[in-house]
């Protein structure tokens, strides 16, 4: 069989598994176990794949993976995360667009510290929704800030997508994490923007309401208490990345202990709390390892077939400047992005770009970095952005499909026009990974 013919195959079993509905792990599984069986002599094919699943999860740094997921669920379930909107709102003070503006900012605070893209969703939604409906907000000023605010999470560190990432590409974890964090900012930034120049000019948008006078004294009590533990959260993760003090794993440990001691900080420890967290982590962990599983033997596949060898040697051979092919990369994972989630999109990709990108001279931290940010805007992509149908989910009653569409699209365009600075400008990456120390 041809090397075509066999990647054609490949993907033609992993879009009807995935139309049946299979968990997606459990699609590429299956695919590399009949591709290793077919084109790797019966049962040794089948040894061959064992020692893959071994070999791709035998790796330390997917131990950060648990932790940075156990402290974004001990920061939603004990509360600290709620109790910090309620301070950022006494807080923010009279800016056009209050609660969208709000949105915005908690968002990046919360995807500095929580790492997941649907909690973070699905908390912005559940708490502000129904009062920026109450206070008459457009529905484009209530979706679609939460929406685009909450793909940030996967980006700036603690980013459990990222590190995931890095494993699949075998590329340091750290500079991934790290790497994201500038692209993050200037997208939350230009969100912020958005909002306050929109409803600055259409003010019918985001109706101003009364807002009781909070003292300079109270609000800096309430920093102080509420917000200012989540900062040393985040230092626990990135500054200890960046300052050289820890690996990311111990970062990722770091972050999961400073959690719990917030907890008993704040009196809200429990054995409940503990159980519940260890539980939801244990199960999310689970499915992750299984994907990095299946990406690793996918990767090993195509290789063995000739699709990598040859797709890098048909890439490198057409007559166009090398931005060509990055842009041609990111228009077929913004494609996939309409379609499927971002998982499937990493596994798919991951063992195909790479050896093409390392071949053309491009830097594979960068690389990573701006499929993270195009991944992220794959979220709140329609029709089948993940991100959507959380929204959808904790949407008040009649709120359709279509508003959440057009909500969403500014967004869209904002993180467009990040990716398109990011390949003009890669330094913007590769400063900080750069700057940390060792880098």
């Amino acid at each position: 069989m041809e090397w075509w013919q066999s990647l054609c195959l490949a993907v033609v079993m992993i879009l009807v598994l995935m139309a049946a509905r299979y968990p997606v792990a459990f699609v590429f599984l299956t695919v590399n176990l009949g591709m290793f069986a077919m084109f790797m002599n019966g049962f040794n094919g089948m040894k061959m794949f064992t020692v893959s699943l071994l070999d791709s999860l035998n790796t330390f740094t997917m131990v950060a993976v648990p932790m940075f997921m156990l402290m974004g669920d001990v920061l939603f379930r004990s509360g600290m995360a709620m109790r910090a909107i309620g301070a950022m709102e006494r807080i923010l003070g009279r800016v056009p667009g209050r609660l969208s503006v709000l949105a915005s900012v908690v968002g990046i605070i919360f995807a500095a510290t929580s790492g997941s893209v649907m909690a973070n969703t699905a908390m912005l939604g559940t708490l502000l929704v129904p009062e920026m409906e109450k206070k008459g907000y457009a529905k484009k000023m209530i979706f679609g800030p939460i929406m685009g605010v909450s793909g940030l999470a996967m980006l700036i560190p603690p980013s459990a997508l990222a590190v995931l990432y890095a494993s699949m590409a075998q590329i340091s974890v750290g500079k991934v994490l790290i790497g994201g964090i500038v692209p993050g900012l200037i997208m939350g930034v230009l969100f912020i923007a958005y909002i306050i120049v929109t409803t600055t000019l259409h003010p019918e948008l985001a109706p101003s309401y009364h807002i009781k006078a909070t003292p300079a004294l109270e609000k800096l009590r309430m920093f102080a208490s509420d917000v200012l533990p989540l900062g040393v959260l985040i230092f626990l993760v990135i500054g200890t990345i960046i300052m050289g003090i820890a690996t990311p794993l111990e970062a990722a440990a770091l972050g999961a202990l400073g959690a719990f001691l917030l907890c008993v900080y704040n009196r809200t420890l429990t054995w409940k709390l503990a159980s519940d967290c260890a539980l939801s982590t244990l199960k999310t962990v689970g499915m992750v390892f299984a994907v990095v599983a299946g990406t690793v033997g996918f990767g090993q596949m195509l290789a063995f077939t000739g699709a990598v060898s040859n797709l890098s040697k048909l890439a490198l051979g057409m007559d166009v400047h090398p931005v060509v092919i990055i842009i041609i990369t990111q228009v077929i994972v913004l494609v996939l992005g309409f379609f499927i989630d971002v998982v499937p999109i990493m596994m798919m990709t991951i063992p195909i770009f790479y050896p093409i990108i390392l071949q053309l001279g491009y830097d594979p931290i960068w690389f990573a970095c701006l499929n993270l940010i195009n991944m992220s805007m794959a979220n709140i992509t329609p029709p089948f952005g993940m991100i959507l149908f959380v929204m959808k989910g904790v949407a008040p009653k009649g709120t359709t499909m279509q508003q959440i569409y057009s909500s969403v699209m500014p967004y869209i365009v904002i993180d467009a026009f990040v990716i398109v600075l990011m390949v003009a400008f890669p330094k913007v990456i590769l400063w900080l990974p750069g700057a940390m120390y060792g880098g």
